[in-house]
């Protein structure tokens, strides 16, 4: 029994053997098409691997062949015969400027084991251009792309409705002023007394057995007649009063009243403070004829009082002046109050529809909204290529310290920024000439150092992975701090960051980002800017 099971576990030790001595070494051939191009010419780089199918191949996305560009990363094509397997993965590369340049050799994953392709050597020769034959034009202009009027209609919708309120208040308002200053109109005193009685004749107050009414309006007409041409105090003055002054103008001369126009005055006056004070009526008919000699006393005033001087007739003309000037005032003040009340009425009504920062970024204005919800740019960056979403396009910026570096391509850097907002984005690309120099750490470390030059401070500084939605895989560094509202200022504001890195070979990528912590829209754009960073990815069979 022994014997059997020992015979069963070298059976089994036999077939794992030949099964492993069965798995050969996989043959792996580099290939270019050419070793001489022009400028801007394609090589046709193919790599080809012959292996057994069990074997599992990856072709790393994303490395380099620098100093060469990738102008495209073609699929893998795959191939079966026999137990046989053949994996055939082809690049396009380039380069944009002449001399010897070599192809490094790049990396593939056969069961996690790592092999390496065969190198070369490129020459890229210059293009000659005869200006003789070959006219050379100016560089084309930015082409203006047509504005979305979208949002545009959609703020007429709430305007409209408030200026047709507004137009319709002052229509009505300046067609009330109209009418009112008709029936203002001013009327010299015995003009006015007249106009006072006749428009007392269609109240029709003894109709209605209003007495008190028609007799204090009857009396009124007749003292504020007075009070203008005869005796300053008649309004105020008590019956008895008036009658004396009246007196004592005829009296004294300056005015020739008859006896009987005093007389009936008196009666008229006493009789109206019976009805007024006593509630007595007075007999029927004479409220009536009461009226008459009113009118007749008003009549009988104008005749003897003296004709109106230069002075007052400039007095009468000032006193029009005043009139229409406190008219105006008042339409004025009015119409701003209208305006402003039917402006409050709207605003309420739209903040109960729409919300309090809807109503404020719309009134106001919010640039960080705008770049939100506006039109977003897709580009790319760099080589190789990170691509990206942003507000507004990312333009290439020169870093005085490392200008040579950057003309060398060893680094590139694109940033947009807006100092109003707090915003920033950034795109970094590092050439290095080895993976061996290539430290992650300090290199973030680095970016750190050179945002407190800055002048920002880090409150929490927090690392993790990250991976793209493209499925490229790289550190996250984020937290938050405060930084300056502009460089040299002492005012600052509380920020958030982020620092998106990748690393292939020997290029680092790195997308960073600030923008303002208490600010919405600004975080809103942050993480779209940050889920829309993309990466080739990897290819695999």
């Amino acid at each position: 029994m022994k014997l059997y099971k020992a015979h069963i576990i070298i059976i089994i030790l036999l077939v794992q053997g030949v099964q492993l001595f069965a798995q050969s070494e996989p043959v792996i051939k580099t290939t270019v098409d050419t070793l001489s191009i022009r400028i801007g010419e394609q090589i046709n780089y193919e790599v080809q691997v012959e292996l057994d199918t069990t074997n599992r191949i990856v072709f790393p996305e994303g490395q380099t062949f620098s100093p060469l560009e990738v102008i495209e990363s073609y699929k893998a094509d795959t191939s079966f015969a026999a137990a046989k397997m053949t994996l055939i993965k082809k690049y396009g590369l380039t380069q944009f400027d002449s001399g010897s340049y070599r192809i490094p050799q790049q990396r593939i994953l056969i069961n996690e084991k790592e092999f390496l392709t065969d190198t070369f050597r490129v020459e890229v020769d210059n293009v000659i251009v005869d200006t003789t034959v070959q006219k050379l034009y100016d560089i084309k202009p930015a082409i203006e792309l047509p504005k979305d009027y979208s949002r545009f209609w959609r703020y007429i919708l709430w305007i409209l409705p408030i200026i047709l309120a507004i137009g319709g208040f002052l229509f009505w308002l300046l067609r009330r002023n109209k009418k009112r200053a008709e029936a203002e109109k001013y009327l010299l005193p015995y003009e006015q007394a007249l106009a006072s009685l006749h428009a007392l004749d269609e109240k029709g107050y003894l109709k209605e057995e209003k007495v008190k009414e028609y007799y204090s309006e009857l009396t009124d007409a007749i003292r504020r007649y007075y009070d203008e041409k005869v005796y300053d105090h008649s309004l105020e003055s008590t019956t008895d009063e008036l009658i004396e002054r009246l007196e004592l103008e005829r009296d004294s001369g300056n005015i020739d009243f008859n006896a009987e126009t005093i007389t009936a005055l008196k009666d008229i006056l006493q009789r109206a403070d019976l009805v007024k004070f006593a509630r007595i009526l007075p007999p029927e008919g004479k409220a009536q004829a009461d009226r008459l000699r009113i009118e007749q006393v008003v009549k009988e005033t104008r005749e003897v009082l003296p004709e109106p001087t230069e002075e007052e007739l400039l007095k009468d003309e000032e006193y029009r002046l005043a009139l229409a000037r406190k008219r105006k005032r008042k339409l004025i003040l009015t119409g701003f109050g209208g305006i402003l009340g039917i402006l409050i009425v709207a605003l309420g009504v739209a903040i109960a529809v729409k919300g309090y920062s809807e109503v404020r970024d719309f009134v106001l204005g919010n640039e960080t909204r705008e770049l939100a919800e506006g039109d977003w740019i897709t580009s790319e960056y760099g080589y190789p290529s990170i691509v990206i979403s942003t507000p507004k396009v990312l333009v290439r910026q020169l870093i005085p310290e490392l200008e040579e570096v950057q003309q060398q391509g060893k680094l590139d850097f694109f940033i947009w920024s807006s100092e109003k907002t707090g915003l920033s984005v950034g795109v970094l690309q590092s050439k290095y000439p080895d993976a061996e120099s290539v430290d992650i750490e300090k290199i973030v470390d680095g970016n750190l150092k050179g945002m407190e030059s800055q002048g920002m401070e880090f409150n929490i500084v927090k690392n993790e992975e990250f991976t793209t939605p493209n499925g490229a895989e790289g550190a996250k560094t984020y937290g938050d701090g405060s930084a300056p509202i502009k460089v040299g200022s002492d005012k600052r504001i509380e920020i958030e960051y982020t620092i998106l890195t990748f690393h292939a070979e020997t290029v680092v990528q790195q997308v960073i980002l600030t923008w303002a912590a208490d600010d919405e829209y600004s975080t809103q754009i942050a993480n779209r800017v940050i889920n829309s960073v993309e990466l080739q990815k990897e290819q695999q069979q």
